[in-house]
């Protein structure tokens, strides 16, 4: 069958399609596959789960769906790839304010047009880094996987079947035995089934947090079981898109720091802080271009 629904979405500025899917590619294979040059994930459009094929062509995103969609549902993936790919996030003045900052500038630039992606929905972010919790990022891939294809669905394509990422009523219809029972120790069973449970009865309502300040984000989530400062502010990077975040406690930005900035010893939370006050109002950035940094094993100082 050929592709029904074309879509073509032109980011804001200078954009790297590669730079920015490869770490898709290699953080991601719970949700994207690669056939034939191009990434396939599902995503619910609407309420139903569709399969999107998504490619580079010329200066914009394309997106491809082989079925018929409404304009509403149209409207809807639009915004949601525009945002998860975030089209609309110009990285011009950070490169600007980057060049001023002698340890990050060569850093910086070989990473042009490299951009965050973000989860599809806070839901889908928020289990994934609750999973992602004290775990080596293979592990974690390891069980995202196994609780999708527990709690989740299926979508046939092309002679095969790609996985959807469950949904909240979906995963608290689980007991805690059945992802024990996949290697999830009892507490962090707890934390998903749990949190899912709060989402599906409305005492958590994740959309409301879209509308607050970062740091009052921050303070509605803590009190949740499960939910440290970490995972706050995961959500708020790599679910909301927040683009002035510093997860200064993070291990990996401490080692990727020491290694940029040549210091003598792992620097404290508070010495990331201090060094991270170049970076603002683009800490997320800067964060995320050392956690690539630090990502690829090729890179020697």
């Amino acid at each position: 069958m050929g592709f029904v629904t074309r879509l073509e979405l032109k980011p804001a500025g200078v954009y790297s399609f590669a730079a920015t899917t490869r770490r898709l590619v290699s953080f991601e294979k719970s949700a994207y596959q690669v056939r034939d040059g191009r990434l396939y994930r599902t995503l619910r459009v609407g309420g139903r789960p569709i399969v999107v094929g998504l490619g580079w062509r010329g200066e914009a995103l394309f997106a491809e769906v082989e079925e018929v969609l409404t304009p509403a549902e149209e409207e809807a993936l639009t915004k949601t790839l525009r945002r998860m790919f975030s089209l609309d996030v110009n990285l011009e003045p950070f490169y600007v304010q980057m060049e001023q900052v002698p340890e990050l500038a060569a850093l910086v630039r070989e990473r042009n047009g490299l951009h965050m992606v973000l989860d599809p929905d806070l839901y889908e972010c928020l289990i994934k880094t609750i999973i992602g919790q004290q775990l080596n990022l293979a592990f974690a891939a390891t069980l995202i996987r196994r609780l999708i294809d527990l709690a989740g669905e299926e979508v046939a394509y092309r002679g095969e079947l790609l996985p959807v990422f469950p949904t909240p009523e979906q995963v608290a219809r689980l007991d805690y035995a059945d992802l024990q029972a996949l290697q999830f120790n009892r507490r962090k069973a707890e934390y998903v089934i749990d949190l899912s449970r709060k989402i599906v009865d409305g005492s958590l309502d994740l959309t409301s947090l879209l509308s607050l300040p970062d740091e009052e984000v921050v303070e509605r989530l803590l009190p949740l079981r499960g939910v440290g400062r970490w995972t706050a502010e995961c959500l708020l990077l790599f679910g909301m898109g927040r683009p002035n975040l510093l997860p200064a406690a993070d291990i990996g930005l401490r080692n990727a720091v020491r290694r940029v900035y040549h210091t003598d010893a792992q620097p404290t939370e508070q010495e990331v802080r201090q060094l991270g006050g170049a970076w603002a109002p683009w800490s997320s950035y800067a964060v995320f271009y050392l956690w690539d940094y630090l990502s690829q094993p090729e890179t020697k100082e």
